[in-house]
C-alpha cells in the first residue's frame, strides 16, 4: 500500500483563504520540471500547470510551517532530513494535469532531485464530484502502488488547508481538471547526507 500521511489544518481557514486569494491576484508561468527549460513546457508536456509568483512573506511563513512539522514528518517516514525545497505555488485549470511521476530519491537520476526524500503537497481548493462555483472536478492527487503493486491506486482529496506528505520515489499524478480551478502549494524534504 502506498506510504503517506495527511496533516488536517496545516494552514488554517483564514491562511487557506488569504493564500487564494493572492495566488488568484497573481501572475504566473507555465510550471516546468526540475531541470527542463521552459521551452519544454509546450504540448505535448507530461504537465500542464501554471506557477504563480507569490509575495515573499507568503512563501517565508509556508517555509516556516514546514519547518515546524520537520519533526513529525521525519519521524513518520524514519528519514533524517535537512530541511525543504522553496515552495511552489500551483494553479490547474480545466484540461491542466501531470503525469505519473517520481518527484526524486530514485536510484537511476543523478540530479538534484535525488536529494528530495518526502513530497508534500498542500491543497487550498476543495473538490466535488459535481461542479460548484468554489470548487474543483477531476485533478485527484493520485497515489501508485509501491514496486510490485502496480495496480493499487489512491485517491486523495482532503479538504482545504491539509498538507499529504509522502516518500519521494512514489509514484504518483494529479489527474485532469474538468471544472474550476484546483490550487496547491507543493514543496520536497530533502537530505543531502543520504543518497
Amino acid at each position: 500500500m502506498a506510504e503517506f500521511v495527511e496533516v488536517e489544518n496545516f494552514l488554517d481557514g483564514t491562511a487557506v483563504e488569504r493564500t487564494r486569494d493572492e495566488m488568484r491576484r497573481a501572475h504566473g508561468n507555465p510550471a516546468a520540471l526540475l531541470g527542463s527549460p521552459a521551452e519544454q513546457t509546450r504540448a505535448p508536456s507530461p504537465r500542464r500547470a501554471t506557477r504563480i509568483a507569490i509575495s515573499h512573506a507568503t512563501r517565508a511563513g509556508v517555509m516556516q510551517l514546514l519547518e515546524e512539522h520537520r519533526p513529525r514528518i521525519e519521524a513518520r517516514f524514519g528519514r533524517p532530513l535537512d530541511g525543504c525545497e522553496e515552495p511552489q505555488f500551483l494553479r490547474y485549470e480545466p484540461g491542466d494535469y501531470f503525469v505519473p511521476h517520481q518527484d526524486g530519491n530514485t536510484p537511476l537520476i543523478h540530479d538534484e532531485s535525488r536529494f528530495r526524500k518526502v513530497s508534500v503537497v498542500i491543497l487550498l481548493s476543495e473538490q466535488s464530484d459535481q461542479p460548484t462555483p468554489e470548487t474543483y472536478c477531476g485533478g485527484s492527487l493520485v497515489l501508485h502502488g509501491p514496486y510490485g503493486q502496480p495496480d493499487e491506486r489512491i485517491a486523495l482529496a482532503p479538504p482545504p488547508g491539509t498538507l499529504v506528505a509522502f516518500p519521494s520515489e512514489t509514484t504518483h499524478e494529479v489527474t485532469p481538471i474538468t471544472h474550476g480551478e484546483r490550487l496547491s502549494i507543493v514543496s520536497w524534504y530533502r537530505s543531502e547526507g543520504e543518497q
